[in-house]
């Protein structure tokens, strides 16, 4: 939870792809991956730069709060096994990356991994805009008003009345 009190908790889901995954997220995996099955203190020390045993802890936390990992405790120590396989998470990543970047053409990737110019598909076609309502006249008369106002005085709100005193005889 953070200081403010204001953590959000978000739903447990599984990520979409791969290509979602934070850095730190995606280099634990890697070591996982590398190891098949691993503790936080494994998977700190497969690190290529040094993080806190906490930091790891809860980053193997979330990630199996987004079912990525299985985790099973063993003694005091948790351990971790990646539910989807590295070659699983490359398709998905470049299939993400082929969506957003190349408008999910697999040619227009080639393309540019080879050096070619890349040729965007054409857009799908658009349906014709709706027409426009004609305007009213409701503009000019709130313009209207508007400019009657600014051009009366301005006037202080009347005080509320006081209030009136309490007839006891209808409790």
């Amino acid at each position: 939870m953070s200081a403010g009190g204001n953590s959000r908790v978000r739903p447990n889901r599984a990520r979409k792809t791969y290509f979602e995954l934070p850095p730190l997220e995606l280099e634990c995996m890697k070591v996982l991956w590398r190891l098949g099955e691993a503790s936080v203190r494994e998977i700190r020390a497969g690190l290529p730069r040094a993080l806190a045993y906490t930091t790891v802890e809860t980053i193997m936390d979330r990630l199996t709060r987004k079912a990525i990992v299985a985790r099973q405790k063993v003694g005091k120590a948790h351990r971790y096994t990646p539910r989807y396989q590295r070659a699983e998470a490359r398709v998905q990543a470049v299939e993400a990356l082929v969506e957003h970047f190349f408008s999910g053409s697999r040619a227009a990737l080639r393309a540019h991994l080879e050096g070619l110019p890349v040729v965007e598909p054409e857009p799908p076609p658009r349906s014709a805009p709706l027409p426009r309502p004609e305007p009213t006249s409701r503009p000019v008369r709130a313009r209207a008003n508007r400019a009657r106002r600014s051009a009366a005085p301005q006037q202080e709100p009347a005080p509320p009345p006081p209030p009136a005193s309490l007839d006891i005889t209808l409790l």
